[in-house]
């Protein structure tokens, strides 16, 4: 049961860790992006449905290696064309027990982002429309890599300048599972972040975010243990980036979940790098 939190966790952060990179600025008509990323997850102890922490024991772990693909491409000077995909090798130990690790694709994205609105293209109001497709089959061995079946999400953004250099992303969004048990997830994220010197070679952000879940299904089965339909959890993460050029940047985030019922208490590391062309 404890590996039933872990992987759906994870899944849940990668995806807002890769495409976090964009937030809502477009990215301008027939110009494009390219992220490439290695997140690391691990994870041993969890939150129960009271929001307890519990121990996972002697032994137990949870892990789990990624690469991912993010692309964006902007249509018109409102509209962008955004896809990633993402390749993972998970491990886990419940006890004494190691179950086999599997490695494979996880889930693939492919959405729509529009600014509604602009003030002196410093601040932007934007809205993205995402289809979650799994590139994988759910087996009953569960070890798998998200859901399993097909999902969208809408989402609102507002980004831009805050105070002086300091920048802003704020995010809410509905994303929905088309199972007949779901879930139904609320995500949210708020991401402040400063130029550390005036050239802008250098920045520090640090952003709070999360997903809330909900099912008329509540309970855990053996048959799919990484299925978390009721239950949330908040993320905590640090960033820092650097410019190499106009075209080329790197970025390095340390993240940990804050808060949780029914949810794993796992950190990690995400290293990703941006190409603009």
């Amino acid at each position: 049961m404890k590996k039933t939190y872990l992987l759906s966790v994870f899944t849940l952060l990668m995806i807002s860790c890769v495409t976090r990179v964009y937030a809502g600025w477009p990215i301008g008509k027939y110009r494009h992006i390219f992220t490439p990323s290695f997140t690391y997850y691990t994870s041993k102890n969890q939150w129960d449905r009271q929001g307890k922490k519990v121990d996972g024991g002697s032994g137990t772990r949870f892990n789990a290696y990624s690469i991912g693909l993010f692309g964006g491409v902007g249509l018109s000077r409102r509209l962008d064309l955004l896809a990633s995909i993402n390749l993972t090798s998970q491990s886990s130990r419940i006890g004494s027990d190691k179950l086999p690790a599997t490695t494979g694709l996880g889930d693939a994205t492919l959405g729509l982002s529009y600014n509604l609105a602009h003030w002196k293209y410093k601040r932007f109001l934007s809205v993205q429309g995402t289809v979650i497709a799994p590139l994988y089959t759910v087996k009953n061995t569960g070890n798998t890599f998200g859901y399993g079946v097909l999902g969208a999400e809408g989402k609102l953004m507002y980004s831009g300048q805050l105070v002086g250099m300091s920048y802003i992303n704020l995010e809410g969004g509905f994303r929905r599972y088309f199972d007949e048990k779901g879930p139904n997830q609320i995500v949210y994220s708020l991401t402040v972040g400063s130029p550390l010197d005036s050239r802008k070679k250098n920045q520090l952000s640090v952003d709070v975010g999360g997903v809330s879940s909900k099912s008329a299904n509540e309970t855990i089965t053996p048959v799919n243990p990484n299925l978390v339909y009721d239950g949330y959890y908040i993320k905590g993460s640090l960033n820092y980036g650097h410019k190499f050029t106009n075209k080329v940047s790197l970025f390095g985030s340390v993240f940990t979940t804050l808060a949780g019922r029914n949810a794993a208490q796992g950190s990690g590391f995400v290293i990703f790098g941006i190409y603009k062309f």
